[in-house]
Formats: structure tokens, sequence, C-alpha cells
């Protein structure tokens, strides 16, 4: 998996790391030093710029390097701490569009046509705070990849660790453009109990089924751009049809003769949600027991919270001294029903608000009984 550190040190040549990161992907594309493989018919000026500019940039990096090794070693761990929490802010005060342009890092190049698109994993580091598996390369910074390569499996998409992964089925079919990027954020951020209300709002001609051409006009709908959410014209539809999307691969069929059931449009929606949960979970559970402790549980639920990490690190200390590192712990059904609540936040604030119109709060009981009706789980006592 791509993943790397970047030192206080180091920042001054990350222009130069993204470079040769991108280059030393592609060499995995199209292979070192064969001239008859790739796709844009240039792989021998590619191959000779590609070499120079990886030398320039490991030069720049060694150079930096060999200045301060001392500061570099002292402080590895640190500069991670930095990329996690820039790719942090970004993820909680950018657009959309410079969101997704920041952590897709390939190309598409077909037909004369150049399309930004990312990875499913990349599209789950991008909505995920603290996330290690996968780090953004930055705007500009990609690498230009051919459905031949794709089809040939040439191109080294990362894949999920989950077993049973509908990230990795959709991967295998293709990348995720921005419309896709678009459809998927609205899908995931749409509480459970309204699922039929978006289906319905895909179904134009009100059929029962989704076809391609709904499902292209809609999402291009969807799709925030500079100045807005975007207006749908011919040329949209046709891009969004004929592109090389593993999503729409994945709903429609390569040959998009498959229409999308409200069946398969929920069971989409419950396979993303459960995966994503599962990733969260084991980023705090890295030695696979089945359960996290409360301290890690409140660094979850506050890694989205807009309060100073002194005020974090207050909050997660008090934790620690009321529950010590062996205590109950947090299992996985009770973070997967309290995800849910917080997925389903626009109603649990609604519930509360008419549970306490007085302004008196509500007690740990009452709280639980929301919960559960929120989530449509059983939420634990603890």
């Amino acid at each position: 998996m791509r993943s790397w550190s970047v030192t206080s040190t180091l920042r001054g040549v990350h222009r130069y790391q993204n470079l040769a990161v991108a280059v030393n992907k592609r060499s995995l594309v199209t292979g070192a030093g064969n001239n008859n493989q790739g796709g844009n018919g240039n792989e021998g000026n590619y191959g000779r710029f590609g070499q120079c500019a990886a030398a320039t940039a490991a030069a720049a990096v060694l150079f930096t390097a060999l200045n301060e090794r001392s500061k570099v070693y002292a402080k590895e761990d640190e500069g991670e701490a930095e990329v996690i929490a820039m790719e942090n802010r970004l993820r909680q005060f950018s657009t959309p569009d410079k969101i997704f342009n920041f952590f897709a890092s390939y190309l598409f190049v077909s037909k004369g046509r150049r399309v930004m698109m990312m990875t499913p994993l990349e599209f789950y580091s991008s909505i995920t705070p603290d996330c290690t598996l996968v780090h953004g390369v930055g705007a500009g910074a990609h690498v230009e990849v051919t459905q031949e390569e794709l089809d040939s499996g040439k191109a080294a998409i990362e894949e999920s660790p989950m077993k049973t992964s509908v990230l990795n089925d959709i991967g295998k079919l293709g990348l995720l453009s921005y419309a896709d990027f678009s459809f998927l954020l609205a899908l995931l951020s749409t509480p459970r109990r309204y699922i039929d209300t978006v289906f319905n709002l895909f179904d134009v001609t009100g059929d029962g089924k989704v076809e391609p051409k709904e499902f292209a006009y809609v999402s291009t709908k969807m799709a925030h751009k500079s100045g807005g959410f975007g207006s749908y014209t011919d040329i949209d539809q046709d891009e969004i049809l004929a592109s090389s999307s593993g999503l729409l691969n994945y709903l429609f069929g390569k040959s998009r003769d498959q229409p999308l059931t409200r069946e398969k449009f929920k069971k989409l929606q419950v396979d993303l949600l459960e995966e994503i949960i599962e990733l969260e979970f084991k980023e705090y559970d890295q030695t696979n027991s089945g359960r996290i402790s409360e301290a890690d549980f409140v660094k979850f639920l506050l890694k989205n919270g807009k309060i100073t990490p002194k005020k974090k690190a207050t909050l997660i200390k008090k934790v620690e001294a009321k529950w010590p590192s062996k205590g109950r712990g947090i299992s996985l059904p009770s973070f997967k029903s309290f995800f849910y609540v917080l997925a389903g936040s626009v109603e649990l604030e609604r519930a509360l608000f008419y549970l306490d119109v007085e302004g008196i709060g509500v007690d740990r009981d009452e709280f639980r009984k929301i919960s559960s009706w929120v989530s449509g789980m059983q939420t634990s006592d603890h």
C-alpha cells in the first residue's frame, strides 16, 4: 500500500516526492525498459523522462536527508502526523472537487479523453479522518493509465484488507470518476430509512428500476463543480456512459444492459457502510482482538469534532482514568450500532429536540432508546 512519512525536514521537497511516487507508479504500469507496453505510444521518451525525474527527486530527498539525517530519524512519526493533520484539514474545509483531486492519483486516457479517477480505497481515504491505509498524493500528482493496462492488471491498484469487500469488487471492474465520487458521498450520507427516496430520485421514469441514462442524468446534477453544482448536457451523459467507471460496470454491467433495481441499490449502501465501519474499527484494533479500548472509541468520536487538540487530549485522559486499557472495551457490534447513530445525526438531533423541549436534558436510558430508534439496532448500555 502507498504510505509514507514526510518529516518537517522534508516538507520543502514534498513536490519532488510526489513526482517520484507518480513515476514509480507508472513504471509498475508500463514496465521498466519495455517500449512495447503502455498506452501512449511514446514509452521510450517517457522512460527517459521518468528516469531523469526519479533521479532528480531521489537526489533532492537524499541531499536533504544527509544534511539532516538525525532530525529525519527523530521526527519520522511526527512527519506522518503532519501529513494526517494536513489531510484532515483538507477533508474538513475543502469543497468536494478539491478533495477528489487531492486523493485521485490516476489520469485515465481513452479515445482522446483524459479524466481524473481514483481507486475505491482512495475514496475511503478521502472521506475518513486519520486514515493511514492510503495517503493522498496531492493535486497535480497523478499517473496516466489506459483501459488495456487496467484489464491486464498492470496498474498498481490498492485493495481493501477485508476478505469480503465491495470496494475490491468495484475496483476489479475499474476506477471511480468524480461523478461516482459525488454519488457515493450522497449515498453514504443518506439515513437508511430514506434510501427509498434517493432511489426514487434516480428513477426518473418511475418504472421501479434505474437505467444507465437516468443514472447519468441525476449523478451529473449532483456533482459539485467550480461555481456551483453541475448542469446536465448531452456531453456529460456521453462521457459518463462511455467512461470505464468501476461503479457503472458494477451497477449496470460493462455493456450497460443491466438495470439497477431497488434491492441492489439498497444492498450497495449497506455493503459500503458495513465495510467502512469495519475498516474504521480495524484502524484501532491493531491486534484483531475484536475489541477496542474506551479511549480509542473517544478518539473516533472526537476526530470529527471542531475542538482544539489540547481539549481533545484532556477528554481522552479523563476517559483513560475512568476506564483503564484493560477495561470492558468496545466490541465491533457496539461500535457498528453507534456508527449508525452518528450516520443518522439529523434524526437524532430532531428527536432530542422534541424530547427535551424544556431544556433540562435527557438521561442515559432515554438517550439509549433514541439511539436504538435512529440506528435501527440495539445500542449497548456501555
